[in-house]
């Protein structure tokens, strides 16, 4: 029989009462059992599911053919200190650490077991009932990144409300003005955050973003034009470029493009590789003549500054023949 390091010396098989292999073939669990010096003395068909290997490739071989090779000295010290009573006990194994199986193929997957020390025949045995949790795993840590996502973004989405609140107030002047201009950026956050949340993802899909912050503003069909290639980009990104793009469309509605039938935007993003920088440029058409503002609103500051915290820069103009921004993000 094959294992690790070699051939291992076959030692007789244990006499079992009559039936018990076969009532062992039935268990869905994992089934093995080892002698005083660490042979397996009995493997039942759900090990073999699990390792393998045949029972009869087992019996016989050190219990380490089972476990991976940086976990053997622990495996035996712990098998030492289990061994030392004479009595019968039961408990989990290697509470308070990792349990990996080791399958034939080399490949590792988490298990539970469930070790037991009793005599038989005059001879102690001790026996481990395993079981593949390797899928559990999966989904625990899947739920715990997921959990950590959730908090994380709640966390910044906390402080830029926060932010937006204070800085709003500052710069409203009515309450008219102060409700509506809240609720328009409180709802550029929401929509991210709903592109985010159905995306099941830690990132976002560019253009989706920039569809669902402009579907407010779109007054008619071509009077928001969008071009680029499919770019991914991390939340914290996508909610201070969210808020970017409603400030641009809030003033391109109120003074600019959208604020008459026949304005236009169109949206262009290209994004170089390997580097992965986003390049993307705001350009409105066929609306009045602009007239650069005398004094930078909360808007105006916004946009500039909102991507600072990513390396991002804002080039934020006023042309004659319409506002231009010109936004450069490196991404991740």
């Amino acid at each position: 029989m094959i294992v690790a390091g070699g051939l291992a010396p076959l030692r007789p098989r244990a006499r079992f009462e009559p039936g018990v292999e076969e009532i062992l073939s039935l268990v869905g669990d994992g089934v093995v059992s080892i002698d005083r010096d660490g042979l397996i003395i009995l493997a039942n068909r759900a090990a073999e599911e699990l390792f393998g290997y045949t029972a009869g490739e087992l019996v016989g071989c050190p219990v380490d053919v089972l476990i991976p090779a940086r976990f053997h000295q622990a495996h035996r010290a712990e098998v030492s200190v289990f061994a030392a009573p004479s009595t019968s006990e039961q408990r989990a194994m290697a509470a308070g650490r990792e349990v990996v199986g080791r399958h034939r193929s080399g490949h590792e997957f988490a298990i539970e077991a469930t070790l037991s020390r009793y005599l038989f025949g005059g001879e102690q045995i001790y026996t481990a009932v395993i079981r593949d949790v390797s899928a559990r795993k999966t989904d625990e840590q899947q739920r715990q990144l997921l959990a950590s996502e959730v908090a994380h973004r709640l966390r910044n989405t906390m402080a830029v409300v926060a932010s937006i609140v204070t800085l709003t107030a500052r710069q409203a002047v009515s309450i008219d003005d102060y409700r509506d201009a809240l609720l328009g950026r409180l709802a550029a956050i929401s929509r991210t955050n709903d592109e985010l949340i159905n995306g099941a993802s830690a990132d976002a899909r560019l253009g989706a973003l920039i569809t669902s912050e402009l579907a407010p503003f779109r007054h008619r069909p071509g009077s928001i034009v969008l071009a680029g290639p499919e770019v991914r980009i991390l939340a914290r990104q996508a909610l201070d470029l969210a808020l970017l793009l409603h400030e641009l469309a809030t003033n391109a509605a109120k003074y600019g493009a959208l604020s008459v039938p026949t304005g236009t935007i169109a949206i262009e993003w290209v994004c170089a590789r390997p580097a992965g920088v986003l390049d993307l440029v705001w350009q409105e058409s066929g609306g009045p003549v602009v007239i650069p503002p005398t004094r930078r609103g909360f808007g105006s500051q916004l946009i500039s500054r909102c991507l600072r915290g990513h390396h991002g820069v804002v080039d934020l103009t006023y042309p004659a023949e319409g506002v231009r921004c010109a936004v450069t993000l490196p991404l991740g």
